[in-house]
């Protein structure tokens, strides 16, 4: 995908063989005319624009800057902000805070979203994963922005931040919670990442109690041998052993075996519920083994675990092989 934008955006400066100031003119007329023949804002296929403002106008900070704010927009520019981070990085921090409080929601979104310090597919910028507070300021203006594309974007940046420094997240989103419930669900996703690790502070934002036991918990299996393209069947069974109504978590979580021999794991929900007093429970669920293009399945052992309010509790192997 990235060598695509990237060769679109080389065949267009075959052409517009220019510096950005000469560029800038050209490329809203494409992007207008664009509009003109239906193509709506924020759309992801014309990220190219920006690369074209990246290849052009590295070494004029400015104009870029005033470019990025209509192309984003259009398409956004999360990808090649961050050749700016590397040459210009206080200047560009600053420019982000600026866009924080900007009027277009799509420039707010960027001022979040472009400074990621784990942002898929865009580079790396060391000193955002050195020190992930320097945006604090930025996701202070955006966390409870009225537009919900921008709460998702604070959101999963502060989930970035929760894999580098966790107790950081965890005190932005302590003093946050109650304002709605709309802005509750904006930080239980920035806190997804927390609660599949089992932190008990994200946990206990949320009224789970950890020390909680299920009576009687079974893991049944319908087949030990799932050929990869199929789906794995299996059941959970269990009971509440307190008599009173208890909130529970409940995940699985696959151990894949790796190339290399080790295993990685990827945690599943199974949902979130309310459990009566002496409550028995059954859960049937499958999961697919299908090709996807972001995981190799590698024949051999693996395995599955149940994990209620954080904690693993039962383990159980099948074999995967060949379809």
């Amino acid at each position: 995908m990235k060598e695509r934008i990237n060769r679109i955006a080389d065949v267009f400066l075959i052409f517009w063989n220019l510096p950005l100031s000469k560029i800038e003119p050209k490329l809203l007329r494409l992007i207008e005319l664009l509009k003109k023949n239906g193509v709506s804002d924020f759309n992801f296929p014309y990220i190219f624009v920006n690369d074209i403002v990246t290849k052009s106008g590295l070494n004029d900070f400015e104009t870029s800057m005033r470019v990025f704010e209509k192309t984003t927009v259009f398409s956004s520019a999360e990808f090649a902000i961050r050749f700016y981070y590397q040459n210009y990085f206080e200047k560009t921090l600053k420019q982000m805070e600026k866009w924080s409080k900007h009027n277009d929601a799509f420039v707010r979104r960027l001022a979040s979203e472009g400074s990621r310090p784990l942002l898929p597919w865009g580079i790396g910028i060391p000193a955002i994963k050195n020190k992930p507070e320097i945006h604090i300021k930025i996701l202070e203006n955006l966390w409870n922005d009225e537009n919900e594309i921008v709460r998702r974007s604070v959101s999963n940046h502060l989930n970035d931040i929760s894999k580098i420094q966790p107790e950081l997240v965890i005190k932005f989103c302590e003093s946050r919670f109650g304002v709605s419930s709309d802005l509750d669900k904006s930080l239980k996703h920035a806190l997804r990442g927390l609660l599949k690790k089992g932190n008990e502070v994200a946990l206990s934002f949320f009224d789970y109690d950890t020390n909680w036991k299920p009576k009687n918990l079974k893991l049944d299996l319908k087949k030990k041998k799932v050929k990869i393209g199929e789906s794995l069947p299996f059941q959970i069974r269990f009971g509440n052993p307190t008599n009173k109504k208890t909130k529970i978590r409940i995940e699985y979580k696959i151990g894949f075996l790796l190339a290399n021999g080790k295993y990685g794991t990827k945690v599943f929900q199974l949902g979130e519920r309310m459990v009566d007093a002496k409550e028995e429970i059954t859960i049937n669920k499958t999961h697919p083994f299908r090709p996807i293009t972001t995981r190799v399945f590698y024949p051999g052992t693996q395995n599955i675990s149940i994990v209620m309010n954080g904690n693993e509790l039962i383990q159980s192997e099948f074999e995967l092989v060949k379809g």
